[in-house]
């Protein structure tokens, strides 16, 4: 099947199996493998892109779903502002993923912060979509409260 799609800002058109996942259409296809997935799509959290602003399971999502999305992968986040709220949190809180689960886990927290979602529970619902031990639950939550302050505050500071 054709698919077209936009990946980290590059309008793409390409001839898939449409049952392909996304984590190797991304590496095979496109040469982009800045994510460390070792669940062989068993849904570890640890491949985690940004499908039009949602932080998705890059092994569970088949080539058909991808046609018409943007795709947004560590690589490309990394260079923006939004990339540095988070790190600037990191910073602030005093805790850090692993390296396993880093990339993951940033795209994860921009997604909950791009998306508004501030409820404690609901963070903590999608917060297990990384299996990762890493970190505990009530830092994530900091982080994620901390990027949002330094976003707001930096957003002030523009107008």
């Amino acid at each position: 099947m054709r698919v077209e799609c936009i990946v980290d800002g590059k309008t793409l058109s390409l001839s898939l199996n449409s049952n392909k996942p996304l984590s190797l259409i991304l590496a095979d296809d496109i040469g982009i493998d800045t994510f460390s997935s070792c669940c062989s799509g068993n849904g570890c959290g640890n491949c985690i892109a940004l499908v039009d602003g949602n932080a998705v399971l890059s092994c569970m999502v088949p080539a058909f779903e991808i046609n018409g999305k943007t795709i947004i992968t560590f690589e490309s986040f990394k260079k923006t502002r939004n990339y540095q709220d988070i790190a600037k949190a990191y910073d602030a809180v005093k805790a850090r993923p692993c390296p396993i689960c880093y990339k993951s886990r940033t795209l994860l927290f921009e997604s909950i912060i791009a998306r508004g979602v501030t409820k404690e529970d609901e963070i903590m619902r999608e917060l297990g979509t990384i299996e990762c031990a890493c970190m505990d639950a009530l830092d994530e939550i900091r982080i994620i409260r901390e990027a949002i302050e330094i976003r707001r505050r930096r957003r002030v500071r523009r107008s």
